[in-house]
Formats: structure tokens, sequence, C-alpha cells
């Protein structure tokens, strides 16, 4: 055998066993210093302005998990986009890192009520009671009683997007007014019937004829039933007790004694 033959007969053999060293040298030090080998971070992506779906796959992409995260009203941004990323865009950290995203819950918006054949108090309340706000009150002839809502603007069941306001109309009364009975009615009571009617108190006469007592209505123009335009006069006459009629100082006479 030629000694010249063996080294490169065992070349293959070196080549193998160099070859299988440097493997395990190479995994043994992955092993221990894997950081230092292959990294373990990287730089959050801006996804802030992406749909929740795009800025999942964006994250994704780049080694990171989204979670969708609280949601907000947001006046000028549309339901669904991202509208903050925690941790922030720009920053390093280690992938596998849960990204958690604030999504835009689009604005908020409020649905008007049904405010027909309420009071304007009972009409403010429930308008209020859905985050709206009560706007103009204006007032029209209607067949519903006076202060009674007769439509609403936006009318009811529109979606309106907050803050904003409902405007409403109350009824002033029908065109014509039955008047009412006041006759043997105080003063302020007569008065208050008349004004809640949508009518007015015309001219007020005294009758010191009457043994009624004092600001008793015992008469009217027009008379109860009659119809008369809304806001139109109601006169009253009621009684009034003259003063007594003093006695002259010389009608005075002592007795002779």
């Amino acid at each position: 055998m030629q000694l010249g033959a063996w080294p490169r007969r065992a070349f293959p053999y070196l080549i193998a066993a160099v070859g299988g060293f440097l493997i395990a040298y190479l995994a043994i030090f992955l092993f221990a210093f894997p950081a230092e080998v292959i990294p373990d971070d990287g730089i959050l992506p801006n996804v802030v302005g992406l749909n929740f779906g795009d800025a999942q796959m964006s994250l994704q992409k780049a080694g990171f998990h989204a979670v969708e995260g609280e949601k907000r009203f947001h006046r000028s941004t549309r339901e669904g986009v991202v509208l903050e990323e925690d941790p922030p865009a720009g920053s390093r950290q280690k992938r596998g890192t849960d990204v958690v995203l604030a999504i835009s819950a689009g604005q908020r918006s409020a649905e008007v009520p049904h405010v027909t054949n309420m009071t304007q108090q009972e009409a403010k309340v429930a308008i209020e009671n859905t985050g709206l706000t009560m706007g103009k009150i204006t007032e029209a002839m209607s067949d519903l009683p006076r202060g009674y809502v007769i439509q609403s603007d936006p009318a009811a069941g529109a979606s309106v997007p907050l803050p904003a306001s409902v405007d409403i109309v109350l009824s002033k009364g029908p065109a014509q007014l039955p008047v009412p009975d006041l006759y043997g009615r105080s003063l302020a009571e007569a008065r208050s019937m008349i004004e809640q009617l949508g009518l007015h108190v015309g001219g007020i006469s005294r009758d010191t004829s009457s043994i009624q007592p004092e600001n008793t209505v015992i008469g009217q123009i027009p008379a109860a039933g009659q119809n008369i335009a809304n806001g139109g006069p109601v006169s009253l006459r009621v009684s009034r007790f003259p003063p007594p009629t003093p006695i002259a100082p010389d009608t005075f006479h002592l007795a002779p004694r």
C-alpha cells in the first residue's frame, strides 16, 4: 500500500468530520446565544387609519399579534378604522407581542323619539333621554289641545348624528273655540280658564247690585258654548260690593239730659 494514497482516501472522511463538528458547534452556539444570532424583536408598523382587517394582516407580517381593543365614537373617522395602537407605532418590540388596537365606532347618533300628543315638558324629557337637546319651539293652529306637540323636526324615527337638537311645534288649539261657562267662578279662576284655552280677557265690568261674593263672574260675552276665534276676547261682568255710604258728622245729635 502506497503512503500517498491514504490522505486521498481519508479526505472525504475529514470533510465530514469537520462539517459535523461545525454543525454541532453552531447548534450549541444557537442554543446558548439565540438572541445574538436570530433577532427576536422588530419595529411595530403604523396601522392607524387602516381597517382592522388590514391592520391585523400588516402586524402579522411583521411578527406581531393584533388584539381588538375598545371602540370609540369619532366624529370624522368611519366605523372599523384603527384610531390608536398600543404599543405605539415605530417602537421596537419583541415579536409575538400583542398590539391592542382602538377601533372607531363611527359617528355617535340617536333616534328622534315620538313626541306628538305630548306636552312641552314631556317632549323635552323624551328628547333629552336620547342624548338630543330641545331646539326651537313654535306654535300653529291644530285640532289638538293648546300646548300639545303636533310635530317635530327632524321627524320621529330619524337617526341623527350627535350633538343635535330637535325643534317642535306646539298646538295653539283649533281656529274656533267654544267659550266655557264661567258663571259663578272667581275672576282669577275665570281668567286662568280663558287664557289656557288660548283666548284672552276683554273688558271687565263691575255690578254692585249682585249679592254674589266679591269678584264673582255673573255674566260673560260671548255666552257659554258659543264659538269664538282662537285668541279672541271674552268680556266679563263681576260682582262688586259698593263701599258703605259715609255718614255726615252733623247727623249725630246728643240726647237731652
